[in-house]
């Protein structure tokens, strides 16, 4: 399967989530959703870096509807087998490899195996300016603790963006044996930071890459998943919506709507 001249894995969940469980070699594995290849659509740095990876996974329903639409078929024609035949299209096309379910089942690996994490997160904030960054401030502060009472058993190093430079994360992944990196930075950045690490390890070092955005904020409770209802519907993007439709809608927009028109 391609979109944007990106090759997406095309395959089983299952079969992905064992394919990098004991790697032979440094792996690079991006997540791409609707927005992510909307906005490579249009910055050709960003497509090239996607370009880079080892793997790119489908990450959202809405690359149902794309694929659908580059076959042929009408934008509303996609989007009705999208919402209601989801079933159908994994069995016919692939399935979703969403960056929430995997973290979380390679979190689950990783603790059972006794391996090591190192987690990327977003700048450390040093003089909030509001609420929110009052109390993201207070989390960061914690984020080690918070990992301790959450999931006690995980090993796991975190260092915050700008606090280290890529060679010298490269020396600490190789010092405390790291196993799986995930950069929670936000798209590009996350994606870029980690192929500027990637260039310094060497090329049999059996090392997993990830960019999977706020996938962590789900396993320490810092944002609640939707119901099973939803997740198993399909519509975790209506439940988000419906939770914070001021922060939501234009994301929504963007992979409901514009993605899609780019293959019509």
């Amino acid at each position: 399967m391609q979109f944007l001249w990106l090759n997406i894995y095309n395959g089983k969940y299952q079969d992905f989530l064992e394919s990098i469980k004991n790697p032979k070699k440094k792996t690079l594995v991006f997540t791409p959703n609707p927005e992510i290849l909307l906005r490579a659509s249009g910055d050709g740095i960003f497509l090239d870096i996607l370009k880079k990876a080892d793997y790119l996974t489908p990450d959202a329903n809405w690359l149902y509807t794309a694929t659908l639409m580059q076959e042929g078929i009408g934008f509303i024609s996609a989007l009705f087998q999208t919402l209601f035949s989801k079933k159908n299209l994994r069995e016919k096309y692939w399935e979703l490899i969403q960056w929430s379910n995997l973290t979380r089942d390679l979190v689950d690996y990783v603790i059972r195996e006794g391996k090591k994490i190192l987690i990327i997160d977003n700048y450390r904030i040093i003089e909030p300016q509001n609420d929110f960054e009052i109390e993201k401030k207070r989390i960061q502060e914690n984020i080690i603790p918070l990992f301790h009472e959450k999931l006690p058993w995980l090993d796991v190093v975190v260092v915050f963006e700008g606090e280290k430079t890529p060679s010298e994360l490269a020396e600490l992944i190789q010092s405390e044996s790291i196993s799986y990196i995930f950069s929670c930075i936000g798209m590009k950045t996350q994606e870029q930071r980690l192929i500027e690490i990637f260039a310094s390890i060497p090329e049999d070092s059996p090392v997993v890459w990830l960019g999977v955005g706020s996938s962590f904020d789900y396993l320490l409770g810092l944002q609640r998943r939707a119901p099973e209802l939803f997740q198993s519907l399909g519509l975790e993007w209506l439940y988000r919506l419906m939770m914070n439709p001021r922060a939501r809608w234009k994301r929504i927009v963007d992979a409901f709507w514009r993605f899609p028109r780019i293959f019509d």
